[in-house]
């Protein structure tokens, strides 16, 4: 096979997997992240993080100490270059869920994708969007949180990023009609969960 015909078939090869290199980087492989690991899945751990250090800071309204120091780890998981130390995984939510909202478009946009792609990958770039959205609201708060110098001015805050940080997951049911969807800026990491899980299957039979 001579250097031209390669070449073509490797450009060719490359083209035809379009959709499937951006479905990987979203589940399961992106060259910075810990580990190398999928965009989707920093996004979860670093969320997760920052809900149970929000939860801490909730569980004792009566500490300005307790809060500011686990409000300190929720800000460390939404953004470690605000926060360097923390016991999150150091890449940041806010870094993850928008780079998997564009990775998931990109599939959805590509030429070779399959329609549940197409379908799904819209849902899971609309919930990043919908995730960097909450964790830069979450972001500001914990900034207030920190600056709070009395017990009174920080509880209330720190419930509120309580909640916050648990819509991460669940969605907000935004227009109060009983249901969280992945449109209208509701939907959580729920949803992309389901979704990318969908994608793994229309690609896997």
């Amino acid at each position: 096979m001579t250097a031209f015909i390669l070449a073509a078939v490797i450009s060719f090869s490359a083209t035809a997997n379009e959709a499937l290199k951006h479905v990987d980087h979203v589940m399961a492989h992106w060259a910075d992240t810990p580990q190398e690991q999928g965009l989707l899945p920093v996004a979860i751990a670093e969320a997760k993080v920052a809900r149970t250090h929000a939860d801490l800071a909730a569980s004792d309204l009566t500490s300005l100490s307790s809060m500011h120091l686990h409000t300190r780890h929720v800000l460390h998981a939404l953004d470690p270059a605000q926060e360097e130390k923390g016991p999150g995984l150091g890449y940041g939510l806010i870094k993850a869920s928008e780079a998997f909202a564009v990775h998931a478009e990109l599939a959805s946009d590509s030429e070779d994708a399959n329609d549940i792609i197409r379908v799904s990958g819209i849902m899971v770039a609309s919930v990043g969007r919908n995730t960097t959205r909450r964790a830069k609201v979450a972001f500001e708060l914990s900034k207030q949180i920190l600056l709070s110098k009395t017990i009174e001015t920080a509880a209330p805050k720190v419930q509120k990023l309580k909640q916050l940080t648990h819509a991460l997951f669940a969605g907000e049911d935004l227009d109060k009609d009983g249901r969280i969807v992945w449109y209208h800026h509701e939907g959580g990491l729920k949803i992309a969960t389901e979704h990318m899980e969908i994608i793994k299957n229309s690609t896997t039979q």
